[in-house]
């Protein structure tokens, strides 16, 4: 079931919208039409990739889903998915800015928060939380 926070964000001329939902390094990525769709293009922008960048581009685009929740806010997710993401019992529910993930809640658990300021450093980013 979707918190109402999201579900409201699908909401389309009075009515619940659709989302877009594929697997993405061991959890699952939901994306609004619009966004997905910007998702594609770059995707689809890499002339000839390479094997590695193929593989991506399959298990991204191969498995997404076009989904709706119902009026409760419940969405099933395709097998395909659930497997993909090792969705098990729990699981968990992430905001992030314009979509949301979901998490098996034990991989969500053992999530390591490292020092990144390196890499935001390489950015040119500077996050003052």
């Amino acid at each position: 079931m979707l918190p109402p926070e999201y579900r409201e964000g699908l909401c389309v001329d009075g009515g619940i919208g659709t989302f877009w939902l594929t697997a993405f390094y061991g959890h699952l990525v939901a994306y609004l039409p619009a966004d997905w769709e910007s998702v594609t293009e770059q995707l689809s922008s890499i002339p000839i990739p390479s094997p590695r960048l193929s593989n991506f581009k399959s298990k991204i685009i191969g498995l997404a889903q076009e989904l709706a929740p119902d009026a409760q806010g419940r969405v099933r997710i395709p097998q395909s998915l659930m497997r993909e993401a090792g969705l098990q019992k729990d699981v968990m529910v992430v905001g992030m800015l314009n979509k949301f993930e979901i998490w098996d809640q034990a991989r969500f658990d053992a999530l390591a928060v490292e020092d990144v300021s390196d890499d935001l450093a390489g950015l040119n980013l500077q996050i003052r939380l």
